[in-house]
């Protein structure tokens, strides 16, 4: 089970030196987000074994505090004002993903022998939790809603870093942060992080602790005031406790319930990752942006994973962030009410539940 409670939780420390071990041994064969793919694997592993997977709550929001904190420190005045230019094509990006899951619904409930409510609220690219949360209230199944949003972005993760990896031009990389920050600039980068991470999460903001920081940060870097790149040793130990978190949620327990759920959600999600690969194309067409940073902005993994994917490729990472936080808004903000259109427009005799 994931314990995210106060203290430190005895499925923890076991898993933090074989996570860290096979997250350095995925760094080592240079392959992309090495940390947190070999931690995830691990856990994972220790997870599908029935052992305790678990992260520490205030370990795992101070660990998003600082990858929010890191993104934000690339919001210069020039990417600030760029966000605000492409604000109307987040919001596009946003309702294409919610509208793939919209068309694939019906295609899941009728193979995957589950209710409408279900498919739906599995496929909706929001939180893992939150989807949950939302979906169980208009009658979802929270196992299958959980799982397959798990499969969702692990398959986003281990799949487009790769293919990206394997074929990005030199071209394509974005330049550098800049020079690492001093002692003093980064304890003020953090404590900035950690103030707008508290003040999102009192709010009730989808992914608070990162999208406070992020926003927080960004909004001190974007004067001018602040600048600089964390540290990447800092970066690793982010990625190391997010892999064992992404890991934790392969319990077997869960997903031997479910196998039918599973097998028929697979190429589902691939195929609407198919579809927002294909609108990122025909973006790339008519904006100055390469398909590469454009594919992680329409992608449908988790926006922790998907900032450290475009840092890891070395791409725009305050615009795939940007781009990350307006879907998860939106999506989180939107998805009852879009359940109750969805589902009396396709089924008016057989009104929705919740």
């Amino acid at each position: 089970m994931i314990s995210r409670d106060r203290g430190i939780p005895k499925g923890f420390l076991p898993i933090l030196l074989p996570a860290s071990l096979g997250g350095g041994l995925w760094e080592a064969l240079g392959l992309p987000l090495g940390w947190l793919m070999g931690a995830a694997v691990v856990a994972g592993g220790f997870a599908m074994a029935n052992v305790a997977v678990s992260v520490p709550k205030p370990l795992y929001s101070v660990s998003l505090c600082a990858l929010g904190a890191s993104v934000g420190l690339a919001i210069t005045p020039d990417v600030a004002a760029t966000m605000v230019l492409w604000a109307p094509v987040m919001g596009i990006a946003a309702f294409l993903g919610i509208a793939a899951a919209a068309l694939m619904a019906p295609v899941l409930a009728h193979f995957g022998h589950m209710e409408r409510s279900t498919a739906f609220f599995s496929l909706l690219p929001g939180g893992v939790i939150e989807m949950a949360n939302v979906g169980e209230a208009y009658g979802a199944e929270r196992t299958i809603v959980s799982a397959l949003h798990a499969m969702r972005v692990a398959l986003v993760v281990g799949l487009l870093p790769l293919a990206l990896f394997s074929v990005l031009p030199a071209h394509d990389a974005s330049p550098t942060d800049g020079p690492l920050l001093g002692w003093s600039g980064l304890a003020i980068a953090l404590l900035v992080g950690f103030a707008g991470g508290w003040a999102a999460d009192k709010a009730g903001l989808p992914a608070a602790w990162l999208l406070g920081a992020l926003i927080s940060v960004g909004a001190v870097s974007s004067t001018g005031v602040l600048s600089g790149r964390i540290p990447e040793a800092l970066l690793a130990i982010v990625q190391i406790f997010v892999g064992i978190s992404l890991g934790a949620r392969f319990q077997r327990a869960r997903l031997a319930s479910i196998p039918r759920a599973l097998t028929v959600g697979l190429p589902v999600l691939l195929f609407i990752m198919g579809l927002m690969a294909a609108a990122s194309a025909l973006t790339s067409l008519v904006t100055p942006f390469p398909f590469a940073t454009l594919v992680l902005c329409f992608s449908i993994g988790g926006m922790a994973e998907m900032v450290l994917t475009s840092k890891a490729l070395a791409q725009n990472v305050a615009l795939v962030a940007a781009f990350q936080a307006v879907r998860a808004v939106i999506v989180n903000a939107c998805a009852g009410a879009v359940w109750r259109h969805w589902a009396s427009q396709t089924h008016p005799n057989n009104p929705p539940k919740g």
